[in-house]
């Protein structure tokens, strides 16, 4: 076998290979749901019986990379840390899903995964020195329809890189609206930053 044929046979498995994955990870998505009436302990995360808690759905061995969480609404108390590739969204947006920090030192959302998807929420009461609303240091994330108001910041990228940050609210903050931190690479458009305390697009 010669050279040129080898490569053409080990590019074609390599293609094969990606394609099949990429099958397979579709083919395993899942969609879970968190209602504020749910059930955290005897919840299955279906759309007729879900859980109760955002946190509890992120943690729960069924959810998988890959996976969707939809929160219908209410008034969630909760402080959520995002540590799986997911798309997390609510079901009818901001006016209706509100997510506030139930400690105000801790981020309301906190990604610390690539891949990841958050949308439609209010995002608020993360009060604390150097607190955000949705803080994020990994990439290639996508954050979009949130309202991110009267938290210390309101999005803050740390070490972070191929975002796209788009129709988000971020208002009423203490600090920044909008924060990028040594991160590049990112898009920011069609964003509403106003009447926060600095800046309300700040890149440091």
């Amino acid at each position: 076998m010669n050279t040129k044929t080898r490569g053409i046979i080990i590019g074609a498995i390599v293609l094969i290979s990606a394609i099949l994955m990429v099958t397979a990870v579709a083919s395993a998505a899942n969609t879970y749901y968190v209602s504020v009436t749910g059930n955290d302990t005897t919840g299955d995360g279906t759309a007729g019986n879900p859980w109760s808690t955002i946190q509890y759905a992120v943690y729960n061995t069924t959810v998988s990379a890959g996976d969707t969480i939809i929160v219908r609404n209410g008034t969630y108390d909760e402080n959520v840390d995002v540590n799986k590739s997911l798309t997390i969204k609510s079901e009818n947006g901001t006016n209706s899903t509100i997510v506030q920090a139930s400690s105000p030192n801790d981020h309301v959302f906190e990604v610390t995964a690539g891949y990841v998807n958050i949308s439609g929420f209010t995002v608020t009461n993360a009060t604390g020195n150097g607190r955000a609303g949705i803080y994020l240091r990994w990439g290639h994330c996508n954050i979009s329809d949130n309202n991110a108001s009267d938290n210390y910041d309101g999005i803050m990228l740390v070490l972070s890189g191929t975002y796209s940050i788009s129709n988000n609210t971020a208002s009423n903050n203490r600090n920044y609206g909008i924060c990028m931190q040594t991160s590049d690479n990112n898009t920011i458009t069609d964003n509403t930053a106003s009447n926060n305390t600095k800046h309300g697009i700040y890149l440091s």
